[in-house]
């Protein structure tokens, strides 16, 4: 007998948003889809949205934590008595630039599965910094695309963690639990086709499996 195979490794989630700046060009936006799927991610969920103010605040609030700075921001800290006043003041002034910039039109919520699909993600995106991306790595989505830091194209969870919350935030019809003991095996294994229409993978049932 020879060797055995190794199993297919588990797949992992992670949420990619297509930000506002990309979203509303259908050509960047057409650009990153085929990037997803040029690098063999699978599309598990995908749908347009749009944000509003609060929903932006609550998300990046999630998303970065709540520091020691910007709690005694929320405590209403008397910024010209502070030490902390220039760095509190930037903070601010970037997190509400930021949800501004979230809130000012539509995005695309994506839930991605890989084996590695955090770090992969990631590295595929490129820098946050665009003139970085530009430069050190010009093939990536944000050195392709990016316009500036805060318009740069894409965003993705930057461990499992997050990516478990920010999924959670964007699908709270998705149940992972369910998706990891129902789907996963499935589509691990190839059990699956790309409706092109939907514009995600889909598990391949076995009654479809007879008909194909």
């Amino acid at each position: 007998c020879g060797p055995a195979m190794a199993a297919p490794r588990r797949l992992q989630l992670t949420l990619a948003l297509l930000k506002p700046d990309a979203a509303a060009h259908p050509l960047v936006r057409e650009a990153v889809h085929a990037a997803i799927l040029r690098h063999q991610f699978l599309i598990v969920r995908a749908k347009e949205l749009r944000c509003g103010p609060e929903q932006s605040r609550r998300f990046y609030r999630e998303h970065a934590g709540t520091s020691g700075a910007q709690r005694l921001l929320e405590r209403g800290a008397d910024l010209g008595r502070c030490r902390l006043a220039p760095c509190l003041s930037a903070g601010r002034f970037f997190y509400q630039r930021l949800v501004e910039f979230m809130a000012s039109g539509p995005m695309w919520a994506y839930i991605l599965a890989h084996e590695n699909a955090v770090p992969l993600w990631r590295s595929l995106m490129g820098p946050t910094k665009v003139f970085r991306a530009r430069h050190s790595d010009p093939d990536s989505i944000r050195g392709a695309y990016g316009l500036t830091d805060t318009r740069n194209t894409t965003h993705g969870s930057d461990s499992p963690a997050s990516a478990s919350r920010e999924i959670a935030f964007f699908f709270p019809e998705f149940d992972e639990q369910r998706w990891y003991e129902q789907d996963e095996p499935q589509l691990r294994r190839g059990q699956l086709y790309y409706s092109a229409e939907e514009r995600v993978h889909r598990v391949l049932r076995a009654e479809e499996a007879e008909v194909t």
